[in-house]
């Protein structure tokens, strides 16, 4: 009876020491968990200046439904002609409208002066001649020839003399107008020379030939500076001075 009771005793001891020590033993067995920390960010200070506002987000546009097109609309539309790639010139504003050609391409002109002479260069009298001229491609130049008749002499008593002059040579010209930008088309100043033959003969009363003669037959050159102004399309004048059979010859001029 006395050892019963000791066992039981004893059993008791060791359920009441193990009751005991059981929470213990089992926190021991397990780790303790971390203790989680709230996470807190520093934002970097603004480099923006002090009183400069913030800049806002600007509104996004919307965009309208579309509008369906309208009959009329669509007939315009296919209606209006499609443009081409050709390219119409149209002069800059603000600048001057540009001067007219005036020789067609490949035009070539022909002048004819005919006219008389004042204060010939040997002996006295009033030449008369006439000079004709093709213009060259580019129309600046002309070339071509020219005669001149005229008799000098003298009458008194029955008794006369007289010379007669024929020059024949071939001349040229160059029109000056686009040089001198000349705005008038009916006016064509030029210049130019004459290099040619001069016949002087000599006639007499009692039938000399060259009795006395001052001046004789072989090759001359003339120079000449003059113009024409035309009247119409085909007719007008001239007038030259210069070097040759007459100081000044005036006349008649035609232009074809």
């Amino acid at each position: 009876m006395n050892t019963l009771f000791t066992k039981n005793n004893l059993l008791a001891v060791i359920l009441t020491v193990s009751s005991a020590t059981s929470p213990m033993l089992g926190q021991s067995k397990r780790p303790a968990l971390p203790v989680k920390q709230p996470i807190t960010t520093t934002r970097p200070a603004s480099s923006r200046p002090a009183g400069q506002p913030t800049a806002t987000a600007k509104p996004v546009a919307t965009q309208a439904p579309a509008q369906p097109a309208s009959s009329s609309a669509l007939a315009t539309a296919t209606s209006a002609p499609v443009p081409t790639n050709r390219r119409v010139a149209t002069a800059p504003v603000g600048t001057a409208p540009a001067k007219p050609a005036k020789t067609l391409a490949g035009t070539r002109y022909k002048y004819l002066n005919a006219g008389i002479g004042l204060a010939a260069y040997y002996g006295g009298g009033l030449p008369i001649g006439m000079s004709f001229e093709v213009t060259t491609k580019n129309n600046n130049i002309s070339v071509g020839g020219s005669v001149d008749y005229f008799r000098y002499g003298y009458n008194s008593g029955g008794y006369k003399w007289n010379y007669t002059f024929v020059y024949a040579g071939t001349r040229a010209s160059y029109h000056l107008g686009e040089l001198l930008d000349v705005q008038n088309d009916k006016f064509d100043p030029y210049v130019g020379a004459t290099l040619g033959l001069r016949y002087a003969g000599y006639k007499d009363t009692y039938g000399y030939d060259n009795y006395a003669s001052p001046y004789n037959s072989g090759l001359f050159l003339g120079i000449h500076l003059g113009s024409r102004y035309m009247f119409s399309e085909k007719v007008g004048g001239f007038a030259e001075v210069g070097y040759g059979v007459s100081a000044l010859r005036l006349g008649v001029a035609a232009k074809f």
